[in-house]
């Protein structure tokens, strides 16, 4: 298994959220779209999966999409759609507050469970677009710069791909900042703690665990905002004014530029999408928050823990209610799953143990690595340099354990990261590209970041002195 090969990404999850997302990109993208996400396999090793797809076949896809999406009209489409969406998840997730799980029936669970399943893999319908029109329309940015110096290019690019449009995490420290303000000046800020802590509790939420986030969470938070920035209403201004300087940056490259329409709307495609990526995770980690209780609720009437339900396919849930559940296989399944999906063919299979092993020598072949590497490249997402102790895990949880200025190192960061990479040196990710999660938070927060070195988390281990060039887009391990 060549890494220049594959593209892959891992993380810690459970088995049930992922598969609803693969269930999405099966036959409701086909339909949606033309043509169904590329050939994958999932691999579950315990708590961490792994998720191969070819390069090749990933930007020929890409490729195909942004040719779709840049017809007249259909960015508006898909805007109008998100929106849509959006607003159909606050309604459900609204109502849902006001349930009462344990009084349910059986068969109202089982509603509960179908709406909340239908509604994350329609989400996933559009949210498969990210990754395939992300690294498709990185390349095609690239060949907008030869006007400029080639010195100039790779700050062009990084400017030309940064979304002008505010992530939630942006959002959400901007309302912490004005609670603290509020405090510095004052006032009683109980109500507005909670009112943040009821807006925000999903915040730690991933593929493998959820956590309700409380008014006493962000009241340290916020006292942490308060040390940090003690005049939190300039730090407002700052970041204001941060925004303002990106926008306008943008649009005087874009003028150097001399873009034609086409050139324009690709600009505009992946300033949709870099922010994208982030709204999307929003909604998958609020999704999973309802998920979760629902799930809990399910094993509690079978005599199952919740970590044993999310080890089903999400269409062996109903079946929980007819026949007893396979302990033996779910034993196995929280061992090793493999799941495979052939585009070309449409057919899918999965299974544990031995078939397993067998399975992934056969589709991705025997995989190589050096011990005695010490440096790696990278794409540059955020430039600036760092000299820290790696933090490398794949984690959430475990990343909340970073001290201050420590390098986090991982596969590729998701919005549960957010409370590390604050206190991060600097951030290193095997996958991701100029449109990632990664990218994108490094830049609202200015922390050094280098993404896509392919294979951080084997090279590198917690402990190891590193050093971050975000001007070469270098990462290598130092002398003591």
């Amino acid at each position: 298994m060549k890494d220049e090969k594959w593209f892959h990404w891992e993380r810690q999850a459970t088995i049930l959220p992922i598969m609803m997302c693969m269930e999405a990109w099966i036959l409701p993208m086909d339909e949606k779209y033309g043509r169904p996400w590329p050939t994958s396999t999932l691999i579950f090793n315990g708590e961490i999966v792994s998720w191969y797809n070819l390069w090749g076949e990933l930007l020929d896809y890409g490729q195909y999409l942004i040719g779709s999406l840049l017809q007249e009209g259909k960015m508006g489409e898909l805007g109008n759609e998100i929106a849509s969406q959006a607003s159909r998840l606050d309604k459900l997730f609204s109502r849902f507050n006001s349930l009462s799980l344990e009084d349910a029936t059986n068969d109202e669970l089982l509603s509960y469970y179908s709406e909340l399943h239908n509604a994350y893999t329609d989400w996933f319908v559009i949210g498969g677009l990210v990754e395939p029109v992300g690294y498709a329309g990185e390349r095609m940015a690239r060949e907008l710069l030869p006007r400029l110096p080639e010195k100039e290019r790779e700050e062009a690019f990084s400017l030309l791909t940064t979304t002008t449009r505010e992530s939630f995490s942006r959002r959400e420290s901007i309302e912490l900042l004005k609670i603290a303000g509020a405090k510095s000046e004052g006032m009683d800020v109980s109500a507005m703690l909670s009112e943040h802590a009821e807006k925000y509790h999903w915040l730690h939420n991933n593929y493998f665990s959820t956590e309700t986030l409380g008014a006493d969470f962000f009241k340290s938070q916020l006292e942490n905002v308060l040390s940090d920035f003690p005049d939190p209403k300039a730090q407002i201004g700052k970041m204001e004014e941060d925004s303002a300087s990106i926008k306008e940056g943008k649009r005087v490259l874009l003028g150097r530029l001399g873009l034609d329409g086409q050139g324009r709307a690709l600009v505009e495609l992946l300033d949709i999408f870099a922010w994208y990526q982030d709204f999307r995770k929003e909604y998958i980690m609020r999704m999973l928050h309802y998920l979760d209780l629902i799930m809990g609720e399910i094993g509690k009437r079978k005599g199952l823990t919740l970590e044993d339900v999310k080890c089903l396919l999400p269409e062996e849930i109903p079946s929980l209610f007819i026949s007893p559940p396979d302990h033996a296989l779910i034993e196995e399944r929280k061992k090793r799953f493999l799941f495979h999906f052939d585009s070309q063919t449409g057919e899918s299979l999965h299974g544990i143990g031995e078939w397993s092993l067998d399975m992934e020598e056969e589709l991705l072949g025997s995989s190589t690595h050096k011990e005695d590497i010490v440096e790696l490249r990278g794409l540059i997402a955020n430039k600036g340099h760092a000299k820290g102790r790696a933090r490398v895990t794949m984690s959430a949880q475990d990343a909340k354990a970073i001290r201050e200025g420590e390098i986090l190192v991982t596969s590729m960061t998701t919005p549960d990261f957010v409370v590390a990479i604050k206190r991060a040196g600097a951030i290193v990710t095997n996958e991701g590209g100029i449109l990632s999660h990664a990218a994108v938070i490094s830049r609202e927060f200015g922390i050094p970041c280098i993404v896509g070195t392919r294979m951080a988390t084997r090279v590198f281990k917690t402990g190891d002195l590193l050093e971050i060039d975000c001007e070469l887009g270098v990462v290598r391990r130092v002398p003591e």
